[in-house]
């Protein structure tokens, strides 16, 4: 019988204990998603890919370049179109694509109408995707 009282008494002070334990995980969870989510916001552009569609050099090349963009624009509403300059070129680049697969899937279908479109690695926004 003393032993039982004794038990009894050891358990009950145990869990007196233990109910008095306090974890402070949860703070510590919440300031490592803070840094991740402003070490996030200093990126804008990650690696990934872009179809080229054309580029255009010489005399008259942004004119010819912006008209081609509106048309790719009107063919292909929903894709990005985006127009950039790197000397002597204005080049007519689509889309924001993580892999090159999954940019081939669009490759075929504008091939069709630009049949010297192919894919190209560029900085990618994202947040665009």
């Amino acid at each position: 019988m003393k032993k039982l009282v004794l038990f009894v008494l050891f358990l009950s002070f145990g869990l007196v204990t233990l109910a008095q334990v306090q974890y402070s995980i949860e703070p510590k969870v919440k300031e490592i998603e803070n840094d991740y989510i402003k070490a996030w916001e200093k990126v804008s552009k990650i690696n990934g890919f872009r179809i080229q569609v054309m580029a255009f050099s010489g005399n008259n090349s942004r004119n010819r370049a912006e008209s081609e963009r509106a048309a790719i624009k009107e063919n292909f509403p929903y894709l990005s179109v985006y127009l950039t300059y790197n000397e002597p070129y204005f080049k007519i680049r689509v889309g924001n694509y993580y892999t090159r697969l999954d940019a081939y899937k669009d490759l075929k279908a504008i091939q069709k109408t630009y049949p010297n479109a192919y894919i190209v690695p560029d900085k990618i926004s994202y947040l665009d995707y």
